[in-house]
């Protein structure tokens, strides 16, 4: 079972992810979420999720910041990033950190369920 950590400021986002996720994977995973970067960062320690599908603007501290928060206590941690802005210096600084893959929004629903079943075929470091 994988446990994913889905993390956005925007609450019908993270009921809409939640949603496709639990419909394409049932009870082969496990879902909390956070609506910011900290509760993100608190959310990691205690719920200590294999997968974070983590979205770049959030109130107080951002996605970005939140991973590098979150990687030394965890760094099996794969992350899956979304964003409303193709901004490039946002990409490569996720790359940089080793994210799975950068999403913009919208996110097609059929890429994001693509991307989450690569990360979970890939083996875990």
């Amino acid at each position: 079972m994988y446990r994913i950590m889905l993390a956005d400021d925007e609450g019908l986002e993270l009921t809409a992810l939640k949603y496709m996720i639990e419909r394409k994977f049932g009870s082969q995973c496990e879902i909390q979420t956070a609506r910011s970067g900290r509760a993100a960062i608190e959310l990691a320690d205690s719920f200590r999720p294999d997968i974070a599908i983590m979205d770049i603007q959030m109130p107080g501290i951002n996605g970005i910041y939140a991973m590098q928060e979150i990687l030394p206590n965890h760094p099996d941690m794969q992350f899956i990033v979304l964003s409303a802005y193709d901004n490039f210096d946002y990409a490569q600084k996720s790359i940089k950190l080793g994210v799975q893959e950068y999403l913009t929004k919208p996110v097609k629903k059929d890429l994001l369920l693509k991307t989450l079943e690569d990360v979970t075929e890939e083996p875990q470091q």
